[in-house]
């Protein structure tokens, strides 16, 4: 063979006779790559609930719009200090007669009731009955009628009843009642350390691409895989801290571990049975209608097929713009008012968690890093030293942060739902 192998084109050359590497190619420039829709919830959070607009290849996309709550600390461990309204709600350990003169309740319950309180008993017949406290001794309330008289013909309650403590009556000319006030408890969570690295050769840097700076490209796709990581450990981080290394290692607790360890989060388990309107109802009226208006449901398929066919009132919305980024977003107007749904794809994507809406109260939702004598340590882009002569530059994203959830009353878990 001839060298150069000069051939021949008979008649006039086109595309497919012509040597195809003499014709340049049509690339577009733009490295489609951002995958917001997987991770909704740290999309939210790193931005502080604005958008992620990506535009014209950038660095990383540009951030508009309104912040949620975010917040510097001095120590990876974060502490705070919850409290709550005194409690109403209580129920016998003991089956109450019709006459009785008495009612036994918990050790951990007889410490809010005081003498003169008025308590209402209540049954599962629908009947209710008014008593006055006379005294208070250890798990036990001697109650009389309000009119002072021995209680005769009473209702009847079982263990699974309810009774309430209403108000405090005083007599005329009476001293005040004994105060009884709520103790706030300490709640604590970590701050942790996350990082991801990027890099490449100076050749490879040195090499034309048609997408650009290849650093770029690295620094970009490595935004994104932080995201998913980032979404992963608040989703379904749990708290610890290990010390058996030169150095501790803290670790941030997610929404699951603190919806599990919180006694007073709603959680509903659905044991693989389909999903009612109904129940969904019943789900949404009991976490909705506490805490702020500001509320979003991170849901898996399943539930958001179900919800598509309960008829409520829906809507597609821009939700802090998130359809600039494709996330799958729109709100429903159930029972209690209005909710966001945003679709999770790791509840999908990982078995023990299909079936799952996980009700998160925004306006008690705090993104957290280390702060403090001049260092900041939220996320940021930072050079990495390599070995003296290396041929390479390698960068990290890295930063020491964390969630918080100043009370998860008003948030709740329905898991299990069946397909």
């Amino acid at each position: 063979m001839a060298t150069p192998d000069i051939g021949v084109i008979g008649g006039r050359p086109n595309t497919g006779l012509e040597n195809s590497q003499k014709l340049v190619r049509a690339v577009d420039p733009i490295l489609h790559f951002y995958k917001f829709d997987r991770h909704p919830l740290a999309s939210m959070l790193l931005t502080q609930g604005q958008s992620l607009v990506n535009r014209d290849n950038k660095n990383i996309p540009q951030i508009v719009g309104k912040a949620l709550r975010k917040k510097g600390y001095s120590n990876m461990k974060i502490e705070w200090f919850e409290d709550s309204f005194y409690k109403l709600e209580y129920s016998p350990t003991a089956a109450v007669a019709a006459n009785a003169t008495s009612i036994t309740v918990s050790s951990t319950d007889d410490d809010y009731f005081r003498a003169n309180d008025i308590i209402m008993l209540t049954n599962a017949s629908g009947q209710t009955e008014r008593l006055k406290i006379t005294s208070v001794a250890a798990n036990t309330l001697n109650v009389v009628n309000p009119d002072g008289s021995t209680r005769t013909a009473g209702i009847t309650m079982t263990v699974n009843d309810k009774l309430y403590l209403l108000e405090n009556v005083r007599q005329e000319d009476s001293t005040a009642p004994a105060i009884r006030t709520t103790k706030s408890a300490n709640m604590y969570n970590y701050l942790e350390i996350i990082s991801e690295p990027y890099g490449l050769t100076q050749v490879k840097r040195a090499t034309a691409h048609y997408t650009g700076d290849p650093m770029m490209e690295e620094k970009r796709k490595a935004y994104s895989r932080l995201l998913e990581r980032v979404e992963a450990m608040f989703l379904f981080g749990t708290r610890a801290i290990a010390n058996s290394g030169t150095n501790p290692e803290y670790h941030c607790g997610g929404l699951k571990y603190w919806m599990e360890a919180y006694t007073d989060c709603v959680i509903r388990d659905m044991g693989g049975r389909a999903l009612t309107k109904a129940e969904n109802d019943a789900f949404l009226t009991a976490v909705l209608r506490g805490g702020s208006t500001d509320k979003l449901i991170l849901c898996d398929s399943r539930y958001m097929n179900a919800v598509n066919g309960f008829g409520y009132e829906t809507v597609q919305v821009n939700n802090f713009q998130i359809g600039e980024i494709g996330m799958n977003v729109k709100k429903i107007f159930g029972p209690m008012g209005v909710v966001t749904l945003a679709y999770e794809p790791l509840f999908d994507r990982m078995a023990p968690f299909r079936g799952s809406a996980m009700v998160i109260d925004l306006n008690d939702t705090e993104y957290c890093y280390l702060e403090g004598n001049g260092v900041n340590m939220d996320i940021a882009d930072e050079a990495t030293i390599l070995a003296d002569g290396s041929l390479s530059e390698q960068r990290q994203f890295v930063g020491a942060i964390g969630i918080k959830f100043n009370t998860l009353q008003h948030f709740g878990w329905m898991k299990n739902i069946g397909a």
